[in-house]
């Protein structure tokens, strides 16, 4: 019997995702200042250049165009031009400025009695982040940890499959294991993702409250107040998986974990020992300023 080459496994990073998405879709994505700042934050460094200064430089230019952050605006002669997408520029200068509506999230809440410190989310994120894993591997432990939910991602990724009634561990599933944490987190959320309108759930909605939860404070609760019913379940979906905290379904506030902090970030490296040495990356403010005076013409 021939036995057919195994396709390595492909994880895409925020750029190669965003850039899949419908020019519709990304557009209503900029109408939200947080998901501005993370696109930007991610773009590569001759992208943010050619932001920053408008050059011209091809590799730059085909980046911001991939994203439609250029929008192809033929100057006099019928030369090729862009012009900056009038949508993210607009709420990229409000974010910046730290305008525009507050997000629901961050709605004031009563201190909470059962507050949990980041040494517990830390802890929480990797217990049920690793009872994936374990459930991947066929650990008897891990067979009523999983949901039934997170299943079906397995299942549709290609990285488990259906075998007499039982679930198994596919190549592709093997490689997943030997990624560091983020690129598991990512890649695993990209297969959720691409099934949420037959879930009924809103793509747009998902992938901005993901967007927001970068910004947010690690070790503080936020409000789900204001969520509808299917964000209330997307947050439940994310919970399941360590990306977020909550005691209980109808406790109105949730705790990023540092999965979600580090989640916008694609496929660089989540650090979970918060005692290791790190880098504070400081822009300055002549950079800064830069931008602002070339967003607001």
């Amino acid at each position: 019997m021939a036995v057919s080459k195994s396709q390595s496994l492909k994880c895409k990073d925020l750029h190669d995702y965003l850039k899949t998405l419908s020019a519709a879709t990304l557009e209503k994505l900029y109408n939200h200042p947080a998901t501005c700042l993370a696109v930007f934050r991610e773009l590569p460094t001759l992208s943010k250049q050619c932001y920053r200064f408008f050059l011209q430089h091809l590799e730059a230019v085909e980046a911001l165009c991939e994203l439609h952050l250029y929008v192809e605006y033929p100057v006099p002669g019928g030369l090729p031009g862009w012009i900056l997408n009038p949508t993210f520029r607009k709420n990229l200068k409000v974010a910046l400025l730290g305008g525009g509506k507050p997000w629901a999230v961050c709605a004031i809440l009563e201190k909470d009695k059962h507050a949990r410190d980041v040494n517990f989310l830390d802890t929480y994120a990797m217990e049920r982040w690793e009872a994936l894993l374990h459930f991947m591997v066929g650990s008897q432990q891990a067979e009523n940890t999983v949901s039934s939910d997170a299943i079906k991602v397995l299942l549709h990724s290609g990285l488990m499959r259906k075998e007499n009634d039982s679930n198994i561990i596919t190549t592709e599933g093997f490689q997943f294991l030997l990624m560091t944490t983020a690129s598991q987190v990512w890649h695993f959320m990209l297969q959720y993702l691409d099934t949420v309108e037959e879930r009924g759930l809103n793509l747009v909605d998902c992938l901005t409250f993901l967007f927001q939860l970068s910004f947010l404070t690690l070790g503080k609760d936020y409000s789900t107040g204001d969520m509808n019913e299917s964000m209330l379940v997307f947050v439940q979906h994310l919970r399941e998986l360590g990306i977020v905290y909550q005691r209980k379904r109808r406790s109105g506030r949730f705790y990023p974990t540092r999965l979600a902090i580090n989640l916008a970030s694609g496929l660089k490296e989540v650090n979970l020992d918060v005692n290791k040495a790190g880098y504070i990356v400081v822009e300055t403010t002549i950079v800064f300023m830069h931008i602002l005076i070339l967003i607001s013409k």
